[in-house]
């Protein structure tokens, strides 16, 4: 704590917290521990308010702090929490969140190792055309798709026909939908969504 700096009330703290789920707000990182972070520096507005503190692992905290990462993009980061936490239920977020970081670390690996050639994110993109992606073996239990249904709704996934042996246990595949892959880019990218 800074000099003459008051606590961040435990009320608030606990809110930011909750907010984030207990873990950093930057969708591609997600790390835990965290720490409270303000948007505009303590130095600038002399208060602690819920708008201006967003939950940031020590590393995401430092490189804001330094300069890796601007305010609006932490403005934005902050601004899609609220949009994600009032309209999906938390399974249907960490579904995000795992997209988010496959995204991300695929266009990581692949975009360097094809430079010039734009990244393998924007490269898949561009071959979309309408059709849905799937990534590794995300599914979902027969009769459970129920708990993605604001993601279906809204056109950003689409829950596939069931497959296994009729009396057995079936699945259904979850493929991302061109729509729900511009929703993906915009946050990692730290765009309204």
């Amino acid at each position: 704590m800074t000099e003459g700096r008051p606590d961040i009330p435990t009320a608030l703290r606990r809110a930011v917290l909750v907010e984030a789920g207990h873990r950093c707000a930057i969708p591609t990182c997600r790390q835990v521990p965290v720490e409270i972070a303000h948007i505009t520096p303590w130095s600038k507005v002399k208060e602690h308010t819920f708008d201006n503190l967003i939950a940031l692992c020590p590393t995401c905290h430092t490189r804001y702090d330094g300069g890796d990462m601007d305010r609006k993009s932490m403005l934005q980061y902050k601004q899609n929490l609220e949009v994600l936490n009032g309209r999906y239920t938390d399974v249907e977020r960490q579904l995000l969140k795992v997209y988010a970081k496959l995204w991300a670390e695929i266009d990581d690996r692949h975009g360097r190792a094809h430079p010039g050639s734009g990244s393998l994110v924007s490269r898949l993109r561009q071959s979309l055309r309408g059709g849905g992606i799937g990534l590794g073996q995300i599914t979902v239990h027969d009769g459970m798709s129920w708990i993605l249904s604001n993601l279906v709704d809204d056109g950003l996934v689409e829950v596939l026909p069931p497959t296994g042996a009729p009396g057995s246990r079936q699945s259904s595949g979850v493929h991302l939908t061109p729509k729900g892959f511009e929703l993906i880019e915009r946050l990692i990218a730290a765009e309204p969504i």
